[in-house]
């Protein structure tokens, strides 16, 4: 219940989203114990949440070396300005018993987010297996509790998330990959999921369809991040690898 609240603007932006995602990227990565290539089809979600087409979505600028990079713009109000909600790119694979390892570093200040009913402002892992058409809760997965990196308590660090463990993961809901309950209700839509989150999950990792890492708070999962001051901030992935 804790996370029921995902916020309901991130949730109606999850249609807007699941329209326009599926064209981001020509060239599916590998996941089959490569290092993705940084430099080419990542995409940076950013929310506008007071405009009327409250997602601006930019590829990420890549550096020599396979770094990349991507601004996160100065804090104004929970609901003005623009916050880095994801990056993202294209896999097309099974993944079950892969482990995802991201090396990055921002530049140093003090986080926020939209949510205003969770502290906290971090980063962790982000995977679906939709990108277009109907979805439910067990369609898209973060990795929560300690896995994840405070953007407050550091200015960089490795974060390393298996999916051999699914107690690491929840899915929209707020619901553990390790709840074997079926049939619940979907705190979307209100419809009755017949799957429980832990089947969703074995489902999900099967057939991914995006993943990277997503920003937030610390139980909302997408609510994005802005940095206070009136200069952007400055996000760097150094490695991103799911083996």
């Amino acid at each position: 219940m804790k996370r029921k609240n995902i916020l309901v603007l991130l949730v109606a932006s999850m249609f807007v989203m699941a329209i326009g995602i599926s064209s981001i990227a020509t060239m599916p990565a590998s996941a089959q114990g490569k290092s993705q290539d940084l430099g080419k089809n990542w995409r940076v979600f950013n929310v506008k949440p007071d405009t009327s087409s409250f997602w601006d979505i930019n590829k990420a600028a890549d550096l020599p070396g396979g770094v990349v990079q991507f601004p996160i713009q100065p804090f104004l109000t929970k609901t003005t300005g623009s916050f880095a909600v994801y990056l993202l790119n294209n896999y097309n694979v099974d993944m079950t018993g892969k482990t995802f390892n991201m090396n990055a570093t921002w530049t140093p200040g003090s986080y926020e987010t939209r949510s205003t009913s969770f502290p906290g402002a971090y980063v962790r892992f982000e995977f679906q297996d939709v990108t277009s058409g109907p979805y439910d809760a067990n369609d898209y997965w973060w990795s929560t509790g300690g896995n994840s990196l405070d953007l407050n308590a550091a200015t960089g660090g490795t974060l390393t998330v298996s999916l051999n463990d699914p107690s690491k993961w929840s899915n929209l809901c707020g619901r553990s990959a390790t709840d074997t309950t079926a049939p619940y209700t979907d705190c979307i839509t209100g419809n009755q999921i017949d799957v429980s989150p832990a089947a969703g999950f074995a489902n999900a990792v099967k057939k991914v369809k995006l993943a990277g890492i997503a920003f937030g708070s610390s139980g909302s999962y997408a609510s994005g991040v802005a940095i206070d001051g009136t200069n952007a901030g400055n996000f760097q992935v150094w490695n991103f690898t799911i083996q």
